[in-house]
Parts: C-alpha cells; structure tokens; sequence
C-alpha cells in the first residue's frame, strides 16, 4: 500500500520543500513540490514534515523501567517478574512513539547482572521483531562500569564494577548481540582500556561519562576507541580549570568526538548548551534520558532504585535531598526539540563563545539544524544513517508531522502524526 503525506513542509538534506511525501512498501520512494495520489492520502495542512527522532539514551517510559520492571504505585516498588520485561519494553517504546521517537537504543542503569539480564533477553527478541511503536535498535549499557561514587550521579553504588570482558560477553550472548553501547569510565586504568578495545572489536561504541578520569586518562580511551561522551556537562564529569580533565580533552577534540546533550533546562544551562553547539558542531547529539515516569500520568511522587530515593517534580526528577544531583529526567524528544529549536532561534551567548549566529537565523535553518541534533547526527555514530535520519528516496519512512508555531515568546512543537516504516503509530 503507497501514503501520500500532501501539503507539507518537507525537511530535507537541501531543505525544507514545501510539497508531499509519497511512502511505498515502508520507504520513501517520492518527494515532490505538488500533490500526489496513493491509496492513502495524509494532509498535513501545512505542517512541517520531519525525520523521525532517533533516542539513543533512554531509560523507561509509561510507568516502566528498562531494567527494574514496573513501578507499582501502591506498593511503591518496582515488579521484576518476566512479564513486566516483557511488557515493558513494548510500553516504553509506544509511549515514546508519540513523541516523535522512530528508533531508540534503550538504556539500562545500574543494577544487578541478574536484572540487567532480563532486560537483554527481552531486548534481544525486540531488536529483530516490530511491536509497534519506535523501533528497538539495540541496548546500551550505562552504569555497570563507574569507578568512583562521586560521579555516580543517582546510579546506584550497590552494582558497580570494574570493566570486564567476561562480564561484556555473557551480557552480549544473552541479548542475542544486541548490546550497541557500553559506558566505560577510563579511570580504571588497563581493565578500562582493554574492555573499551574489545567493545570496538564486536562493533559496539564505547563512551564515557561518570567519570573522574584526568585529561591523560581520558585521552588514552579515547586513542582506544571511545567516540561519544554520555550527557556531557553532567554526569557528572571531571574538571578542575588545571588543564586536568575531561572537559579540557573535550574540547581539545571538538568535533572528532560526539557529545550527548539532555536539553530539558536542567541538566544543562541553554548559554553552556550553545557553547557545546558551537564548538562541537555535527557531534552534538540530543537524548532525553527519561525514566519511567516519563510520558506517564500516574501520579508517583517519589521513588527508591537502587537504594537512592528520588523526588519526581513537574518536569524534573531530583535526587532526595539534593538540588544539584538529577536522577535522568521525564523528557521527550518532541519537547527536546522545542528546547533546541528555541535556542537557536533566539540566538543568546553561549558562555565564553558569543551566540550562535553572528544574524539571528531563520525558522527553516533553525530547524534544519535541530533535526540533525536529534535525527542525524545519532544515526551516523550508529551507523544507521543508511536508513535513517534523513527524509531522502530509499530511506526508511520514519516521519513525524509537527506543528511549529509561535503563540507567544517561544515557538511551540507540537506532534500531530508520526509514522514508522510508513506505518501510523497510534
């Protein structure tokens, strides 16, 4: 069956074409300045018609979490059964879907092997079977191997471990190779480093992040294949202004390393974002890093993980009795969006590097630069970028219609249908 999306503003590689989107056999076979017939027609009356978002760091959503299981509010604790595994992972990728989100690599936190585990199992069956909803592109393991408490952020310290190759490889043969990013922190020295040399081996991106790694010790993962930085300017991260860490190597490599940035206002202040904008340029990659509340309106005031208890706010998830720590966030990507589109098109100073534009810039270059944040630019550290990331003859049809309007201040994004293979989502 062929749909026709008529009466859009197409993002495209060249630009945003006003015109339609013809989808056969769940890829794009057409993109044309007029109308088209199919045997399904979608009017977007006008509305901007985007590359799906692709999230490659999230944790839960709809009430699940991709390691704990369901968050059972009356008896405010996590059910681990197999089922809730099961479930979840289909919950959390259809209550993201409708945000936007097309494909997701799903994150685990720290936990115990056993748990970690039942999520793989499940990710595994995912991965090469469609549910509905995003698409499972794979797993990340996030938190496993920290070293030192004081970056652990909210992960738990009950679980961590030092990197272990063994360890990795009965992780990866439960999820039926699945597993596409491992968080190693460089600071255990040659356990970090042969690990990180053995994920690149199997084709698995190594990044860093909860890390008090000095600039030396970062820069030898990175020469052993380290290629993203997790939610970089928080984390937490080491840096003392010496020349001592890592955001001195960061920015001495710019843009030969990615950066994951949680645009929420929290984690990062928009003038720190616009510096990251400006010097890392095509590796700034945008992730939520939700948690299972995200997405959810189930009322949950707080909860415990791994020994930690969080205080859930409006649109915000602190650890209890904290105001500098987050415990990952309650983002979607259709709101991270909103929030870079809105940077960049009130074009502020960023600290230390002025604003982004020497002109304020247009809507179209503005949105053709947000998209790449949260389309592209993941799919090609990936390597998914073949198929995905771009609205372009023979990629998949992974689209989100959107509304962008400015009622007020800020312009306002609002999600009005998303498509995935040329697939509604519901």
């Amino acid at each position: 069956m062929q749909t026709a999306i008529i009466n859009g503003k197409i993002v495209t590689p060249a630009g945003i074409k006003k015109g339609s989107l013809l989808i056969d056999n769940g890829k794009i076979s057409k993109i044309v300045s007029g109308k088209l017939k199919a045997d399904y027609i979608e009017d977007a009356k006008g509305a901007y018609v985007l590359p799906g978002f692709f999230d490659t760091h999230i944790h839960g959503g709809g009430g699940y979490d991709s390691s704990s299981g369901r968050f059972d509010i009356k008896k405010k604790a996590f059910i681990r059964n197999e089922e809730n595994y099961a479930k979840g992972i289909e919950t959390i990728l259809k209550t993201h879907a409708k945000h936007g989100t097309t494909s997701m690599i799903l994150s685990t936190g720290t936990n115990s092997e056993e748990n970690i585990s039942k999520y793989l199992k499940y990710a595994g069956l995912y991965v090469n079977t469609y549910a509905g909803g995003a698409k499972l592109l794979g797993a990340d393991i996030e938190g496993v191997f920290i070293k030192d408490p004081l970056y652990a952020g909210a992960q738990s310290l009950k679980y961590l471990k030092e990197p272990d190759v063994r360890l990795f490889d009965r992780l990866m043969k439960i999820s039926g190779g699945t597993i596409k990013r491992v968080l190693v922190a460089p600071e255990w020295g040659s356990s970090a480093i042969k690990l990180i040399k053995h994920l690149v081996k199997n084709n698995v991106v190594a990044g860093v992040g909860h890390s008090g790694a000095s600039y030396e010790e970062f820069m030898l993962a990175y020469e052993a294949g380290v290629k993203v930085l997790i939610h970089f300017g928080n984390g937490p991260m080491s840096q003392n202004f010496k020349g001592g860490g890592i955001l001195d190597a960061a920015f001495f490599l710019r843009n030969k390393i990615y950066i994951e940035i949680i645009c929420d206002y929290y984690h990062v202040n928009p003038r720190w974002i616009v510096a990251f904008l400006k010097n890392f340029n095509s590796g700034v990659i945008g992730v939520t890093d939700a948690m299972f509340p995200a997405g959810s309106a189930c009322g949950i005031k707080e909860f415990e993980m791994g020994g930690k208890i969080c205080e859930v706010g409006k649109d915000v998830l602190r650890l209890k009795g904290s105001i500098s720590t987050l415990f990952g966030s309650v983002l979607t990507t259709d709101k991270a969006f909103q929030n870079f589109l809105n940077i960049y098109m009130k074009n502020i100073s960023g600290y230390l590097t002025g604003s982004l534009f020497e002109k304020p810039a247009s809507l179209e270059k503005s949105i053709l630069e947000v998209s790449k944040l949260l389309s592209l630019n993941p799919a090609r550290l990936y390597g998914f970028d073949k198929e995905l990331g771009t609205l372009e003859k023979g990629k998949s049809a992974d689209i989100v219609v959107m509304d962008i309007k400015k009622p007020g201040v800020d312009f306002k994004c609002t999600v009005k249908k998303v498509f995935v293979e040329g697939e509604e989502v519901n």
